[in-house]
């Protein structure tokens, strides 16, 4: 299985807004949060729209990470462990975002069911 590479996975790790693209006709990219959890990427759709980064990779279009000037290519899937690994996701919300208090309100709604249930992890390809 392809692995980010170690300085992308810094990168991220590192920026408090992440960008990603999702979709054929989607040229511009989106700017999340997103979190590293055992080498791993995830991301959490807080509005669930219809046309959205989130609900392209559900309907199985790839798309990009873009992180610094690096773009990787990746696909986005719902994380085959969702159970055993949501903990460490949200401590990973709280740990990189709440370094500033007035994101409370967005790290609490980020863990609530509804979003934890649009966690997408971001695989490269």
């Amino acid at each position: 299985m392809k692995k980010f590479p170690k300085a992308f996975l810094k990168c991220v790790d590192e920026t408090q807004i992440t960008s990603v693209r999702a979709g054929k006709d989607r040229e511009k990219f989106t700017g999340i949060w997103m979190v590293i959890v055992k080498d791993r990427i995830f991301g959490r759709s807080y509005y669930g729209a219809d046309k959205s980064w989130y609900t392209a990779f559900l309907n199985g279009d790839n798309g990009d990470i873009k992180c610094g000037k690096e773009i990787l290519p990746i696909k986005g899937l719902k994380p085959a462990d969702m159970n055993t690994i949501t903990k460490a996701i949200n401590n990973a919300y709280e740990k990189k975002y709440l370094v500033k208090g007035y994101n409370r309100k967005w790290v609490d709604g980020l863990c609530e069911p509804e979003r934890v249930a649009r966690t997408m992890e971001f695989i490269p390809v």
